[in-house]
């Protein structure tokens, strides 16, 4: 027996061999007995979204009872409400009153009179020009911009609910399509461990297919549960109750129109129509009006008067009429007095004229108003061409994706034609006797790829031409995936 200790080199390269045995044991095994690949399919989807048929025709009713559809239609109301309530306050107002008074003269000696007198005012703005509408004139304006409001609110909920429900059919076919890839992984692993157990592939690869079946598992989990989430979002966007058993039918691709009409004719269409220049617009209107309210407050205050009647210059009169006008405000109001009871002095009847007019010599107030109109004035000019900029640019922004994403279409076009070539080869190489089953399965998800491709650019270029048609002012709600019916659509779960 040889004591001696072997050489240095000869215990590392045992133990190397033996930690690689141990680490490689749990992947040998397998190649002893390879198990059936089990094949993976699309998951089911949750039993709360597949009872009710729920289609984009429900979606668009439905989004017109959601709380952002509602609210928009309040701050509308509002806005009319205000108009309404100016108005009443330079129309046709009617004022009554009454007084009653006693009095002994003298108080050694007289007797005790009591005197009851009844009045009223009419009156009204008459003048066009006169302050009193200033209100008027503004409040017609904020409902001209809450109109717009509305109008914006409703085509980003529309939009905001197209986009969610293309984006869940795409969720819907990106879950089938990473069943059929874990499907594929499930094949190709099985082949592999065949290969393994002949000695034709290294452990290495074996556990690369083993990685990529993993891989392929997760990737459909995710999908099942993003597509959950997208339906989900479907129904919130909708107003409709998150857990609401619905089944979505969803389009199998939406239609584009033809080319984008010229740049320049979308241009003007935007900067004469869009929202938000009408909007700044107005915005400078209200600027420019306060700055004529305070131009006229340094106006003097000019009021004429007429009465007749029983006048009393020094204490209460009897039965009278009489008018006003005030320049300034442009009210005009008429007056009645109609004494209940009369004293024992009698009050000959008589005519009045007046005229007052106060003028301000001093202070500053005036001055700072119309600087600060001035300002805002200024502030709301530079806002409309900050707007007009902005809507530009948003223009041209959204042509060159309208004309980019149909770019991308045709590669991707070109990709899934390319993929069905794939596959007609793969098929026939097998008939011939040169391939195998698992080439055409790759080639058939390869044509599955693509086609999600497609659909997903699909997707994308309609959406963008929606977008420019938004962004010009051409948008028209009526028109969102009106291609879609129940016979060319596809539902997300059977």
């Amino acid at each position: 027996m040889n004591f001696l200790p072997r050489p240095r080199s000869s215990r590392t390269a045992a133990l190397t061999a033996w930690l690689l045995c141990a680490a490689l044991t749990p992947a040998l095994a397998q190649t002893t007995a390879p198990p059936d690949p089990a094949p993976i399919t699309a998951p089911a989807p949750p039993t709360a979204l597949s009872n009710a048929v729920l289609t984009f025709a429900d979606v668009q009713r439905a989004i017109r009872g959601s709380a952002g559809w509602r609210s928009a239609e309040e701050q509308y109301k509002a806005a009319q409400y205000a108009l309404d309530s100016a108005r009443a306050r330079v129309g046709l107002d009617l004022t009554l009153g009454g007084s009653v008074s006693a009095g002994k003269s003298p108080v050694d000696s007289g007797d005790w009179q009591a005197v009851s007198t009844l009045t009223g005012q009419v009156s009204a703005a008459v003048l066009p020009w006169g302050s009193a509408f200033d209100g008027v004139r503004s409040a017609e304006r904020a409902l001209g911009r809450a109109a717009l409001d509305l109008q914006d609110s409703r085509q980003t909920l529309l939009l905001g609910a197209a986009q969610s429900y293309l984006s869940a059919q795409l969720a819907a076919e990106q879950e089938t399509l990473n069943a059929a890839q874990a499907a594929l992984a499930s094949q190709q692993l099985g082949v592999a461990q065949d290969q393994r157990q002949n000695n034709l592939i290294s452990v290495e690869d074996l556990l690369t297919r083993q990685g990529n079946l993993e891989s392929a598992q997760a990737s459909a989990v995710n999908a099942q549960a993003a597509r959950e989430i997208g339906e989900r979002q479907l129904l919130s966007d909708a107003g409709l109750d998150v857990g609401l058993a619905a089944r979505l039918i969803l389009p199998s691709v939406p239609s584009i129109p033809g080319a984008p009409a010229p740049l320049a004719d979308l241009l003007a269409s935007a900067l004469g129509q869009r929202s938000e220049i009408q909007k700044a617009a107005s915005q400078l209107t209200d600027a420019r009006a306060s700055l004529t309210s305070a131009q006229r407050e340094r106006l003097p205050d000019l009021s004429a008067s007429v009465n007749y009647g029983q006048l009393s210059l020094t204490g209460s009169g009897g039965r009278s009429v009489g008018g006003s006008l005030n320049v300034k405000t442009g009210v005009a109001a008429a007056t009645f007095s109609l004494p209940t009871s009369t004293g024992s002095t009698p009050i000959p009847t008589s005519l009045s004229l007046g005229l007052t007019g106060s003028f301000d010599v001093l202070g500053g107030a005036a001055n700072a108003a119309i600087a600060s109109a001035q300002s805002s004035v200024r502030s709301a000019e530079l806002a409309l061409e900050s707007a007009r900029s902005s809507v530009e640019l948003g223009v041209r922004r959204a042509y060159n994706d309208a004309l980019n994403t149909r770019r991308l279409l045709d590669v991707q076009r070109t990709a899934l034609t390319r993929a069905q070539m794939v596959l007609t080869s793969a098929q026939a190489r097998l008939t011939a006797g040169l391939g195998t089953a698992l080439d055409v399965n790759v080639a058939q998800v390869g044509v599955q790829n693509a086609q999600f491709g497609v659909d997903q650019a699909l997707n994308a270029a309609y959406l963008a031409q929606v977008q420019l048609a938004k962004a010009s002012a051409q948008f028209d709600p009526a028109l969102l995936l009106v291609s879609i019916s129940p016979d060319s659509s596809t539902p997300t779960s059977k």
